[in-house]
């Protein structure tokens, strides 16, 4: 789940008339009483404007665009409202802008020079040209939105078994970028290149699709995927009978609930996936991450409290959009007042008010697990922090069983993160850090058991 809880940064550029060069990449240094981060700004010319970006990549940061930039009499001002960061800075020569980056409003002084961003290490990230076919695609949904993919298969020709891949929380394009990696065309890579086809695609208002992504629910998400197996099946080199999914954390919700409604999927593989009731899952996580970065235990039983009142809101209300932000706001101010400064509460309460995260806290995965019939796989790893692997993975167990299905498999590999990567800590720092993407042990299995079912 990409969005947890990484509040650290925003910037915009607009740019009036200025007639030094400033596009290029721009590196500093911020430096705190707990050592220092890189910040690369990306400043580029679009027709007589200029825009910019911003990565961080120690908190797995990565082209953030920027609202607005702007050039004035040498300043350059860079905004990114979603981080809660401003950058300000006075271009001094053709290589240097000194400036400070504010957030929220306090400002820290922040230094740049102009030179190259430095390369993340992905060894395992695919590049082209690739040993078998793909081709751009594109699907209607069922509201009408062109929904833009990839569909990799072993060859042009022949019938193929594919498999589409749903992904977590957050705006995901169709590589699946977060944290300076690409797990989505990972998989794709390896699947492809053992016989069994991939369709991945940009999430409905991202990348190349069309929609709103902040107002999508997982009931949109769901029929998103209904209609990618729709598409696949008019196809002639696919296998009609052979099209399975595989859902990452809340994708596994999405496919769970796509495998339940319809007899057309194959399989199903579920990567990380909650199988209890959303709010339950999210305290977990809570207080698992919280251990993580060494909070004691009366902190994380305060956050617990406050948590469980938040999300009682949530679940028992219908409340939606800003009658819901409203409610949850007024809940903090009367029972936290000054615990919580302003721009905190602010900042919580549009993330919790999303439309995304209300239907995942809302959600109730057992209800469409215990109505599937196809193979399952199930996995998760030991060292996992958002969707905690024990509590998870036994109930998939247990509402497999009540469905009376027989034909599934629950795994916990060893020392795996939320994205499969060989971790230390799980922390989710490590996420950007690690140069693995995914475990090759994750990806031989999915595969192996793939292929088993579509023998």
């Amino acid at each position: 789940m990409k969005y947890h809880f990484i509040l650290f940064l925003m910037t915009t550029f607009s740019i009036s008339l200025f007639a030094q060069d400033i596009t290029g990449n721009w590196t500093g240094m911020l430096t705190g009483s707990k050592g220092s981060i890189e910040i690369n700004f990306s400043i580029f010319k679009k027709q007589n404007t200029f825009e910019s970006s911003i990565d961080i990549p120690f908190n797995g940061l990565f082209d953030v665009k920027a609202e607005e930039t702007t050039v004035k009499d040498s300043v350059i001002v860079m905004t990114f409202p979603k981080l809660n960061l401003v950058y300000k800075g006075k271009v001094k020569n053709k290589s240097e802008i000194n400036g400070h980056l504010f957030k929220g409003g306090n400002p820290i002084v922040l230094d740049l020079k102009l030179g190259e961003k430095v390369k993340l290490q992905r060894p395992q990230e695919p590049l082209p040209p690739f040993d078998y076919y793909t081709e751009n695609v594109a699907f209607k949904s069922s509201e009408g939105l062109q929904i833009k993919g990839t569909l990799s298969l072993p060859n042009k020709k022949g019938k193929f078994p594919v498999v589409i891949i749903i992904s977590g929380s957050g705006p995901h394009d169709r590589v699946g970028n977060m944290y300076g990696h690409k797990p989505y065309l990972v998989i794709a890579d390896h699947l492809t290149k053992n016989g069994i086809g991939v369709l991945r695609y940009d999430e409905r208002g991202i990348g190349e699709s069309e929609g709103n992504f902040e107002a999508a629910k997982i009931s949109e998400f769901s029929e998103d995927v209904s209609s990618a197996i729709s598409y696949l099946k008019t196809r002639k080199n696919i296998n009609k009978k052979k099209i399975g999914l595989i859902g990452h954390s809340l994708g596994g919700i999405v496919g769970s609930k796509v495998a339940s409604e319809r007899t057309d999927v194959s399989f199903l593989v579920l990567m990380a996936a909650p199988g209890l009731d959303g709010d339950e899952m999210m305290l977990l996580q809570k207080a698992a991450l919280e251990r993580q970065i060494g909070a004691n235990e009366a902190q994380i039983e305060f956050g617990q409290k406050m948590m469980k009142g938040t999300y009682a809101i949530i679940t028992e209300t219908s409340l939606e959009k800003q009658a819901l932000k409203d409610s949850l706001n007024s809940f903090y101010i009367k029972n936290y007042g000054p615990l919580i400064p302003e721009n905190q509460r602010e900042a919580i309460v549009n993330q919790l008010g999303s439309s995304e995260i209300v239907s995942l806290i809302r959600s109730k995965p057992s209800e469409f697990i215990e109505k599937v019939n196809c193979p399952v796989l199930a996995i998760n790893g030991s060292k996992d922090l958002q969707v905690t692997p024990k509590e998870n993975l036994e109930a998939i167990k247990t509402s497999l069983k009540k469905s009376g299905n027989t034909d599934f498999e629950i795994l916990e590999f060893d020392n795996l993160n939320h994205l499969f990567q060989e971790s230390e800590t799980g922390s989710l720092n490590e996420y950007a850090q690690l140069e693995q993407t995914i475990s090759p042990e994750v990806l031989k299995k999915m595969t192996s058991w793939i292929l088993e079912q579509v023998d």
